[in-house]
């Protein structure tokens, strides 16, 4: 009994780490917003804090959105020929200013309660979403005020309640993103990306499957598919308050028209809000 003990308590503590880690670098991409001036000199080493806030949907397509207060550390590593969590989670850089980039992607989702959405009443809860895979990106354009990258993202998706994991399958998403400065203002920067998933038969049962157990007048028998899982438009902005203290908004908008499983009864909306609002604080800097 004391070996299955130590080894539940391994599980948790790895999923509960490789979670933690999936948030902080997923909102440090969120907020990261790389400079466009690579003459510019940083410091190697950067450590501090990240508090967000966010107003999401419990999942694609859904009625109804929750909110989140998150608060993560962050690292950031700028080498040579490599680079952790800058704009990314690890990048292997061919020169300083590449035209193309190999990435680490990372993606993740809350969990939420089923009895917040009224169409889930009665069924499991959707458990913490985390996904990584590889990315490769291509320069598009660059200028000394914007730069438009190509970027391709093939993710494993798992889903878990800190006791276990299950496989959710596989996202491969496209993003055509373009970054700029002083949209705003004089200290500010901002990135716009546009972006499709397309996801496998697991992902998509996760959120729009109801099995004959779970099945009502009002929610019948979906057998969800594979497909086209929607795409979004995001626009980050990062304002500069002092040198290790910034602020940055970010908004989404998903488009869900012609999703694979628009016929689902789980599946409420053809469009969806998200928000986010969080401050960046760097509170050690390597010379």
């Amino acid at each position: 009994m004391q070996n299955i003990s130590g080894y539940l308590k391994l599980i948790i503590l790895t999923v509960t780490t490789a979670v933690n880690l999936t948030l902080s670098f997923t909102i440090q991409a969120m907020s990261e917003i790389p400079e466009l001036d690579t003459n510019a000199a940083k410091p190697k080493w950067e450590v501090g804090a990240f508090v967000a806030a966010f107003n999401t949907p419990l999942y694609p397509a859904a009625a109804e959105n929750q909110s989140k207060f998150l608060p993560v550390p962050f690292v950031i590593y700028r080498g040579e020929r490599l680079r952790v969590g800058e704009g990314g989670v690890i990048k292997a850089m061919a020169v300083d200013k590449p035209r193309f980039k190999v990435d680490l992607s990372l993606g993740a989702a809350f969990a939420a309660n089923s009895d917040d959405a009224k169409v889930r009443e009665g069924m499991p809860d959707l458990d913490f979403i985390f996904e990584i895979g590889p990315e490769v990106s291509v320069m598009l354009t660059n200028t000394k005020q914007s730069e438009t990258w190509l970027t391709f993202q093939l993710r494993q998706a798992f889903s878990t309640d800190f006791s276990s994991i299950d496989d959710r399958g596989y996202i491969f998403q496209p993003e055509l993103s373009y970054q700029g400065k002083q949209l705003f203002g004089d200290n500010d920067s901002f990135k716009l990306t546009f972006s499709s998933s397309f996801a496998t038969k697991k992902m998509h049962q996760y959120f729009y499957q109801v099995d004959e157990v779970y099945s009502t007048l009002e929610r019948p028998n979906y057998n969800a598919k594979g497909g086209y899982l929607g795409s979004e438009v995001t626009l980050v902005n990062r304002f500069e308050i002092r040198e290790n203290i910034s602020i940055f908004f970010s908004s989404n908008v998903g488009f869900y028209q012609g999703a694979s499983n628009e016929e689902s009864p789980l599946f409420k909306k053809d469009f969806n809000y998200s928000f986010g609002l969080g401050l960046k604080w760097t509170l050690y800097q390597s010379n």
